[in-house]
């Protein structure tokens, strides 16, 4: 895992504003190449599979860690260290939000694809984006990215989003982690939209276990009515010796053990224990209960 409190720490001492995401960007990779010289480093590396876009920056190694980036702006000018900045406002705080959230989510399938690590940094000097909104039914609350609060489940735009702000970005994003906002102190240029703050967002690993437990257990209960419905009896009821009939417990739902429990169908003498006044042995480790 990155230590991202130290490198920020210490890229803002030399570097406290940057000219644009592309510069942000270039100056993170040098950062990590320099604590980290025996790994290489990619920029725009291509996500891969069926995933669309690149990684912003990529850490190669015995398990590789992709960072997306994204600088969100205020009007700013200012001479730092003898150099001119010049920020240009950025309008659509609605979109940037969303965009947020959506590399959270393009990052929680490249976790789940890869095993890889993977977070989501945000630099801004836009209060906007840390501050509480004063509104609570704003079409984008559900892509708040205001400090002490969380991001998770499924979030989408608001009935009252308009069709040209959502469009190709209607989709609702499904998130498997949870992430609580901490923004952390950047830099400060005591000049007017001179403090700037990050906001770091490692993707939950776990979460993204969880996806794959999910997706197993619906691929499982979906096997299950297929069977059923299509008339074979047999696909599963036929499991008789333990070793297959493991094999095939693991294949099924929760909800799809139940009911066949209820309808009185045995697995070499294993159940759930639900009974129709016939006496089932409880299922054996590693064959079912805890293992769902």
């Amino acid at each position: 895992m990155i230590e991202i409190d130290q490198i920020m720490s210490d890229m803002a001492m030399r570097r406290p504003v940057f000219c644009s995401e592309a510069d942000l960007q270039h100056e993170l990779a040098m950062e990590l190449s320099l604590r980290e010289p025996h790994r290489q480093i990619r920029s725009e590396y291509p996500l891969g599979g069926d995933l669309r876009g690149a990684i912003d920056v990529l850490l190669l190694g015995d398990r590789p860690f992709a960072l997306e980036l994204k600088y969100l702006c205020k009007g700013f000018a200012a001479e730092v260290n003898g150099d001119k900045f010049t920020l240009r406002q950025q309008s659509a705080h609605d979109i940037r939000r969303h965009e947020v959230c959506e590399d959270v989510a393009r990052m929680e399938a490249f976790v789940r694809r890869t095993n890889h690590g993977a977070a989501v940094l945000v630099l801004s000097n836009d209060p906007a984006y840390w501050r509480t909104r004063r509104r609570a039914d704003t079409v984008d609350v559900a892509f708040d990215l205001a400090d002490a609060t969380e991001l998770a489940g499924t979030l989408q735009w608001g009935t009252r989003a308009g069709a040209g702000r959502t469009r190709g970005r209607d989709a609702p994003l499904q998130f498997s982690g949870r992430y609580p906002l901490a923004w952390r102190r950047y830099s400060d240029l005591g000049v007017a939209a001179g403090r700037f703050r990050y906001l770091w967002m490692p993707v939950s690993s776990s979460g993204a276990e969880a996806h794959r437990r999910r997706a197993n257990r619906d691929s499982g209960g979906s096997a299950f009515r297929e069977g059923r419905e299509s008339g074979d009896a047999g696909r599963f009821q036929g499991c008789r010796s333990p070793a297959v009939a493991s094999t095939c417990l693991n294949r099924l739902s929760v909800q799809a053990l139940v009911e066949l429990s209820l309808q009185g169908q045995e697995w070499s003498g294993v159940s759930l224990g639900y009974s129709h006044g016939t006496h089932h042995q409880q299922p054996k480790p590693g064959i079912g209960g805890d293992r769902f």
